[in-house]
């Protein structure tokens, strides 16, 4: 290649290129063809947000009710309707004028400084969202700690080669879109919240047999306590890195989900929005977990395992408590 010199295409430079590549094509589009869209319901939605804010006293009364009482109280008779026809009309007309300074708001923050809109987005991250915000790191940062230290722990402890490696990785880039498919389905039957909790605690099992409690004890650095049926084996390695992995990734849907129904309709436009702030946050904890698998590998290269899945762990178990104490205001 000129000026560059020789290019070295093999099995590890490969991907590099061909997602080099991709990149490139994906920018060229980008900048070519994207335009911002119209976001569709976010004037009912704020709407309804200023309608909820008026009536908040009878709030508490109205979310105990099931789905089915509640179109009762959607569509009341003509008799009730009637009735309360000029408190609905005030209701309303207080919602536009709370709408239309919500607007002004939103046109302000666009136009305003750096500054202000740091602070803009400051105010109107909720508790649900820092939670929601929280369990996404905990994800990202979770699965990069497991994943990018896959070729690693295995070549070390297993002595795998490049293509067993790929093979491990190519298995679980098939079952990427399958687990999206059948978590999307489920959440069709079961709230958002609960698959939550109960995804976290398959993360929390997976994370379990990835912990080598023979290395705490020993450290027979030439064949890693394979001897012992505690010891963390080939085949124990790949059940908890699949089950971690398949766990984490259907989480990571339903995060999104709960998430965009819980943030505010005031973080739904200008550049500090919500899906910016989602990126950020899942960057931030992919970050986070390369620098880990760094940090720990330059301390101790032989307990890299535990040093690794040990602190993830109780990143989970952490994460499962988060959940089951902020169980309620995880909207459904």
């Amino acid at each position: 290649v000129p000026v560059y010199g020789a290019v070295h295409l093999n099995g590890m430079t490969g991907p590099g290129f061909l997602m080099g590549i991709l990149w490139l094509i994906f920018t060229l589009l980008l900048v070519f063809t994207f335009t911002e869209p119209e976001r569709s319901g976010l004037e009912e939605q704020r709407q309804k947000e200023a309608v909820m804010g008026i009536v908040t006293p009878t709030s508490s009364a109205v979310a105990g009710k099931s789905e089915f009482e509640m179109t009762h109280i959607d569509a009341p008779t003509e008799k009730s309707n009637s009735r309360n026809e000029p408190c609905i009309s005030r209701l309303e007309s207080q919602a536009f004028s709370e709408d239309s300074k919500n607007t002004d708001s939103f046109s302000n923050t666009r136009d305003a400084s750096l500054w202000s809109q740091l602070k803009h987005v400051a105010s109107n991250i909720t508790l649900p969202v820092r939670i929601s915000m929280f369990l996404l790191f905990s994800k990202m940062f979770t699965v990069e700690s497991l994943i990018s230290a896959a070729s690693m722990v295995t070549k070390n402890r297993y002595h795998w080669a490049v293509q067993q490696v790929g093979s491990l990785g190519t298995i679980v880039g098939c079952l990427t879109i399958p687990i999206s498919i059948f978590i999307g389905f489920l959440s069709q039957y079961r709230e958002d919240r609960v698959l939550m909790f109960w995804l976290m605690i398959a993360a929390s099992f997976g994370m379990s047999l990835l912990i080598d409690v023979t290395d705490l004890m020993s450290t027979d650095t030439d064949t890693y306590n394979e001897e012992n049926m505690f010891a963390v084996g080939p085949h124990r390695y790949v059940a908890g890195y699949l089950i971690v992995f398949c766990s984490m990734q259907a989480f990571d849907g339903v995060v999104g989900s709960v998430l965009s129904k819980v943030i505010p309709t005031a973080l739904a436009t200008g550049t500090f929005n919500s899906g910016l702030l989602a990126t950020l946050v899942g960057t931030f904890g992919r970050a986070s977990g390369d620098v880990f698998i760094s940090a720990f590998g330059y301390i101790n290269l032989r307990q890299l395992l535990n040093l690794l899945i040990i602190p993830s762990f109780l990143l989970v178990v952490v994460d499962l408590a988060v959940i089951w104490l902020n169980y309620d205001i995880l909207t459904a």
